[in-house]
This record gives C-alpha cells, sequence and structure tokens, in this order.
C-alpha cells in the first residue's frame, strides 16, 4: 500500500509538468516525437514483468543512503525548475526522482534492469529555446548552402541570400522545419529501440545508432532539393504544399534503408 502511495503521490507532482509539455511546449518546438516516448518506455517495462516480479521479491538490498540522495536531487531540480519557470530542468528531474524511488522501493537491480526504459524518457524533455536555436541554425545554412551547390553544378538558375533560396522565380525560405532536427530526433528514438532489440556486439549497436546521424541528415538534403525542383517545375503550390507536409516520408525511407544497409555489412562476414 506504501508502494502505491508513493506512485501515486509522484503522478500527481508530474502531471501539470506533462500537462505543459503535452499541449504547449512539444508543438511549439517542434518536438512532437516525444508524444510517443512515454508509452514506449511503459512498454519495455511491461515487458519485463517477469524479471520485476522477481527482483521485487529481493527487496530493496538496503541502499537508503543512495535512493535519498538521487531522489534528494531528482526533487530539488523540480522545484527549482518549476520555480524559475524552467521546465527543461523540470522535466528532466523525472529521471532522477524515478531512479531514486525504485532504488529505495524495489532495489538498484531493479533500475539496472529498467535502465533503458529510464533513461529513454530522456528523449521526452525538450532542449532549451537557445540551444535548439544554436543547433537548427547551422543545419539550416548547412542545407541550404549545400543545395544551392548541388543545383547549380546541375545547372539549375538558382541563388541563395542566407537561409533564402531563389530557384527560377520561385522563393523557398529554409524555416526551422527544413533543418531536418526534427526528423533527425525522431528516426534516432526510433532507432534506439530497434539498436535495443538488435542481437549483437556493443561496437555494432554503436555504430547503427551513430550511423542514424548521416542518414538523416542526406534523406533531409534530398528532400530539401527535391522540393526545390517540384516548386520549379509546378510551381510554389504544388511544392510547398502538398509535398512540403509529406516529404517526410523521404528521410524516413533513406534512413531506414542505410540503416539496412549498415546493418547487412556487420551480418556479410556471417554469411561467407
Amino acid at each position: 500500500m506504501f508502494n502505491y502511495l508513493i506512485w501515486i503521490l509522484i503522478i500527481i507532482l508530474y502531471s501539470p509538468v506533462f500537462y505543459s509539455l503535452y499541449q504547449f511546449r512539444w508543438e511549439k518546438l517542434d518536438y512532437t516525437h516525444a508524444y510517443f516516448i512515454l508509452p514506449i518506455s511503459l512498454w519495455l517495462t511491461w515487458r519485463k514483468r517477469r524479471q520485476l516480479v522477481e527482483l521485487f521479491s529481493e527487496g530493496s538490498n538496503n541502499f537508503g543512503f543512495v535512493s535519498f540522495a538521487i531522489l534528494l536531487i531528482g526533487l530539488l531540480m523540480f522545484f527549482f525548475g518549476w520555480r524559475e519557470d524552467y521546465l527543461f530542468i523540470t522535466a528532466l528531474s523525472l529521471i532522477p526522482v524515478l531512479c531514486g524511488t525504485i532504488i529505495y522501493l524495489y532495489g538498484i537491480k531493479t533500475v539496472r534492469a529498467l535502465s533503458f526504459p529510464l533513461f529513454y524518457l530522456l528523449l521526452l524533455v525538450p532542449p532549451p529555446m537557445g540551444v535548439l536555436d544554436s543547433v537548427t541554425l547551422p543545419m539550416r545554412h548547412g542545407i541550404s548552402v549545400a543545395t544551392e551547390k548541388i543545383l547549380l553544378l546541375l545547372d539549375y538558375p538558382i541563388s541563395r541570400a542566407g537561409l533564402e533560396l531563389t530557384i527560377g522565380y520561385n522563393v523557398i525560405f529554409m524555416g526551422a522545419p527544413c533543418s531536418g532536427f526534427r526528423s533527425l530526433v525522431t528516426m534516432f528514438s526510433l532507432v534506439l529501440v530497434y539498436v535495443y532489440f538488435v542481437k549483437g556486439s556493443i561496437s555494432k549497436k554503436i555504430i547503427l545508432t551513430s550511423s542514424i546521424i548521416p542518414m538523416a541528415l542526406i534523406g533531409n538534403l534530398i528532400r530539401v532539393i527535391t522540393l526545390c525542383l517540384i516548386t520549379f517545375y509546378f510551381g510554389e503550390e504544388v511544392g510547398q504544399g502538398f509535398f512540403h507536409n509529406f516529404s517526410g516520408i523521404v528521410i524516413f525511407i533513406i534512413t531506414i534503408l542505410g540503416l539496412l544497409g549498415v546493418e547487412s555489412l556487420f551480418e556479410a562476414p556471417r554469411n561467407n
């Protein structure tokens, strides 16, 4: 009964935080992949239910000081972030609060068993606006420069002024969605789960995870080039209307194919 009471208090404590994330922050920052992070984390935890039942029966193994220290850090982060209206710190505090609580109630072995579902929750924490701008702005600039150079090599009438591309008589502005950050983080979130289940060495898992970054960036570059070409041939209404809204599938397909290609390199020696 005591355990249930603690979990109810944690749910009450973080309900306003998740309400703010769901209603405002994720949509505003184009961080919409975060909607499925918590459900996936809960599903991964549920899959370990038999192992957890065995660990629960062992008890907490007297890690009181460790659990108290971690829980205290999490609560201090929560109240500081809440008082200063800093949602990043408030949401981030969920990880140490959960870790400290689980160690206290069920033992440190349970935290080890749930290490991936717990730290997977980091992906639902939106970065501060300043950090996000410092990441996406160079990405948008790099995409616009690369697009201009490639299309010039292909002899298309394109010019660039900052983040604005002019191809023919059409102007295309490299807004925040064109950075590819959203696609990169979304694919990274999905691939992490895939790599978690993949059988193989740690080096294989690291290489597969790391390959997401170049694959997603290449996919986004192809998407932007295609967007420019469709706009050039068919006008802004087609290029920046229907295609712009659904072109994210291009990044998804290229990333998945690239990932399968990288994984096949690990399988080739075994087949030989």
